[in-house]
């Protein structure tokens, strides 16, 4: 606020402790340094207090308080209280003050709760999926975003990404179910930039996988390929076997087969060495052959079914594509797998691998 209204109020305070512009000047900044206010220099607070003096501005809301602590008299009395508050300005300072604070008091022991928290909602998700998992996934995930967005210490700060990544990748795959594709993104993003923010470039991996999937459903499998090339030169080797099972599938939406052979091979490659399991390459390289229409699918994806169980959205994606790749040559095998699909699908919420099955195998009419 600007304005050639006097302001004889503060000057006269100044010249009832006998201060020159000057000592008053130097007498604010030792103030300030004493409270631990960041304020400007010596000089240019002489020149700050002259404008003040003169009426050609109002100090800012930490000079007004200062002011007031220096003079002994409230920042109305001195003729500088500054325009009315805006209630929504105001409103608006105190949600952040109190983000802020919330954040601040994030400990050890809540922390703890929240990785509890995570290890409960992934358990629930492997069993009953976004119908049983959701609403606590998604709560999980807006509590965690709310306090990384706020927290300032550094390493606070990593440990909350470090609980939202996986949390969020949970949610981004919930959203898939839904057959949401836009939420899907924005949620395996975030779990994305959380992984990365964290260190943990398995997880960046998974979700990178998982944005390439939601571009793959939505016709965009080109994107997709710019979209997993882009991340592999970003993220460490350990972290490409993910990636190298997402590019198969990719590959197999534009209908490249041997662009999607080479990258399981690839994933084939790397896997001992990064630890991932072989139902996981099985359950890759299957669904891959599925989208071509190559009977061979049946052989990987039988061995990922066989293997201990995953979660339920896994076993439901395994069953599906063992129903249209048998769909042809072995109808009624398809169809039990349709039924097991179908029934795993309605039990997790997933509309995604419904719609997958209900051109090759409607649903049998109601009784």
């Amino acid at each position: 606020m600007t304005g050639r209204v006097g302001k004889a109020e503060l000057r006269a305070a100044r010249a009832a402790r006998g201060w020159s512009q000057s000592q008053a000047a130097r007498e604010l900044a030792a103030l300030a340094r004493s409270s631990g206010a960041p304020v400007a220099g010596a000089a240019s607070l002489k020149t700050l207090l002259s404008r003040w003096e003169n009426g050609h501005a109002v100090p800012e809301p930490q000079y007004r308080a200062l002011l007031g602590e220096l003079y002994g008299r409230t920042p109305a009395e001195l003729g500088i209280a500054g325009p009315p508050a805006d209630p929504e300005v105001t409103g608006a300072a105190a949600r952040f003050r109190a983000a802020l604070a919330a954040a601040a008091a994030v400990d050890d022991a809540v922390l703890e709760l929240w990785r509890e928290q995570l290890d409960v909602a992934t358990r629930l998700d492997h069993e009953l999926g976004t119908a049983g998992a959701g609403e606590v996934v998604r709560a999980l995930v807006e509590r965690l975003d709310e306090t990384v967005r706020h927290v300032i210490d550094p390493p606070r700060r990593t440990a909350v990404a470090a609980v939202l990544a996986p949390a969020a990748a949970i949610a981004g795959a919930q959203e898939l179910d839904r057959g949401r594709p836009d939420l899907a993104w924005h949620r395996y993003g975030r779990a994305r930039t959380a992984a990365i923010e964290a260190g943990l470039p398995e997880t960046a991996a998974d979700a990178v996988a998982g944005q390439s999937t939601v571009l793959v459903d939505v016709g965009e499998a080109t994107a997709a390929v710019a979209l997993l090339d882009a991340a592999d030169e970003q993220l460490p080797r350990p972290a490409r076997a993910r990636l190298a099972g997402a590019r198969a599938v990719t590959a197999a939406a534009l209908g490249d087969a041997a662009g999607a052979r080479r990258a399981i091979a690839a994933a084939d490659t790397a896997a001992p060495t990064v630890g991932v399991e072989l139902v996981d390459l099985d359950r890759w390289h299957g669904h891959a052959l599925a989208v071509l229409g190559d009977p061979a699918a049946a052989h990987p994806l039988r061995r990922a079914l066989a293997a201990p169980p995953r979660s339920v959205r896994h076993r439901a994606a395994v069953h599906a594509d063992l129903a249209l790749t048998l769909a042809a040559e072995h109808p009624d095998d398809a169809a039990i797998h349709a039924r097991a699909a179908r029934e795993l699908a309605e039990r997790i919420g997933s509309t995604r691998t419904q719609e997958r099955l209900a051109a090759r195998h409607p649903p049998p009419p109601a009784p």
